[in-house]
């Protein structure tokens, strides 16, 4: 078995100061170049891969079979990325039609949309071709230590704000159902889950069974999504809901006084929110690394399908939550008294519904811890990572998160003019995110391949276009958190 940072088997012609950098851990082989151009120009591998020949699956619970599906199969790998994608972020995305309109909406969010599918493809090409199948490992190795601590920062904020923001929603949920929000009733809570997240996050760590659990998830989101449309067609038909589809829905009109700036910084506000739904990139690579056969055809398959999914499961949220009611809140399936979506012969759902959303956002955490194990592992070493350490940690990351909750849950109480501190946790996860899904992969895909292919051209577009919006859109968070939201008509 080869060292952990040694790329076995292939050659790059005119890496930038690669050696300099990282000094001789490439393999310089000229039997294994192939005139074939796979997915990059400069690193290409004659033959299909098996992960198992590089001696990354070590773990029997990739190879089990669930509901017929294998872990290293094409089929488990698809859920296992889907899963990794969609979240409880596309929840948002309705208010986001709602407030800056049909047209405004759609046309940032298929922006959004082509820019991470071009992103997520160059990262697939790239892992095909150097065989790394970690995020943090590939960035330490091809761009150094430096690097490697911004994707850390990066990663460990992106995930602490998704899981934040899990961990609210079903919060909510749960008061919902219990009726319950007692100071004891908080700790009792806190504590139960904690200790769920840990054992969960643990067994599915140590055992490599996340394609069970992506089952479990895409059953619940599946079951969640088909509500959601039968409900919405329900209600348009009785006419409970008003016609959305008119001219005065077209352009910004949720936006008081509807000036320039504000639309400005609406879009830069709605293109973040649209990122933090689409950053998985950091479990993308750990993902293709659990296939079979890792190579340019399967990988391929797996990211076009596994996207198509993604980006029909985020449409179909997107228009039948907008046509769910009159009013659309900021995240939808949150009700009050201004929305009352189980209501007549859906009463009697809102419970089994609402345990359907907790679970499929338990479901999550899990998933999404690959991305803080992944660092830890590259800080660490698998070798040296014992149970007990590994525990620890674990214990350690999600008792941070469980604070937040807390912590946020309790100001929003005190707080006497209202905040939406979940939308500010999401635009500082959308922020980091344009990281991870666009600076990293770009630049590490430059590093080797050089300034002057066309991929790195539009990479560099790219990130310059989502840096500038996401800074405007932290700065339109902090703005609302310190003087509340603007009263809009």
């Amino acid at each position: 078995m080869s060292e952990p940072h040694v790329i076995e088997s292939f050659n790059i012609e005119n890496p930038p100061n690669l050696y300099e950098k990282r000094g001789s851990n490439f393999s310089t082989n000229s039997d294994i170049i192939s005139e074939e151009v796979d997915s990059n120009d400069n690193i290409i591998f004659e033959n299909e891969v098996s992960s198992e020949d590089l001696g990354i699956k070590s773990k029997s619970g990739i190879k089990k079979i669930y509901c017929g599906i294998r872990g290293d199969s094409e089929i488990g790998g698809i859920l296992n990325i889907v899963c990794s994608a969609i979240g409880g972020g596309c929840f948002s995305f309705p208010y986001i039609m709602y407030d800056g309109g049909i047209i405004v909406s759609l046309i940032i969010f298929f922006f959004v949309t082509v820019c991470i599918a071009f992103s997520v493809d160059l990262l697939r090409s790239f892992v095909v071709d150097t065989k790394y199948f970690s995020f943090a490992l590939m960035t330490e190795t091809i761009l150094g230590s430096k690097w490697l601590k911004l994707y850390a920062v990066s990663s460990f904020l992106t995930y602490v704000s998704m899981e934040v923001s899990y961990l609210t929603s079903i919060y909510v949920y749960i008061v919902e159902i219990t009726k319950l929000k007692t100071v004891w009733f908080n700790i009792i809570y806190f504590i139960i889950t904690m200790i769920i997240e840990i054992i969960i996050c643990l067994y599915i760590s140590k055992y490599a069974k996340m394609h069970l659990l992506s089952i479990i998830s895409i059953s619940c989101f599946f079951v969640i999504l088909v509500c959601l449309i039968i409900i919405s067609i329900a209600a348009n038909i009785k006419g409970e809901v008003d016609k959305k589809f008119t001219s005065e829905n077209l352009f910004f009109p949720g936006i008081n006084p509807n000036t320039s700036v504000n639309r400005f910084l609406k879009i830069s506000s709605y293109i973040t929110d649209y990122v933090y739904g689409y950053s998985y990139h950091s479990t993308f690579p750990t993902l293709l690394g659990n296939l079979h056969n890792v190579n340019h055809t399967t990988t391929q398959k797996v990211h076009l399908i596994s996207f198509g999914i993604i980006f029909c499961a985020y449409f179909l949220t997107t228009i039948f939550g907008f046509i769910m009611s009159n009013k659309v809140p900021h995240e939808i399936f949150k009700e009050n008294d201004d929305n009352k979506y189980f209501t007549g012969n859906w009463s009697n759902l809102i419970i089994p519904f609402k345990i359907v959303l907790c679970i499929y956002l338990l479901t999550l955490i899990p998933i999404r811890f690959i991305v803080v194990r992944d660092n830890y592992i590259t800080l660490i070493g698998e070798k040296k990572l014992t149970f007990y350490k590994e525990l620890i940690i674990i214990s350690i990351f999600i008792f941070i998160c469980n604070i937040f909750v807390f912590g946020f849950g309790l100001f929003e109480t005190l707080s006497v003019t209202k905040r939406d501190i979940k939308s500010v946790i999401q635009t500082f996860g959308g922020m980091f995110g344009v990281i991870i899904c666009f600076c990293l992969p770009v630049v590490n895909y430059v590093s080797v391949n050089g300034k002057k292919k066309i991929k790195s051209i539009i990479g560099y577009i790219i990130i310059g276009i989502f840096i500038i919006f996401g800074c405007f859109s932290v700065a339109f968070s902090f703005y609302h958190l310190i003087f509340g939201n603007e009263k809009e008509e």
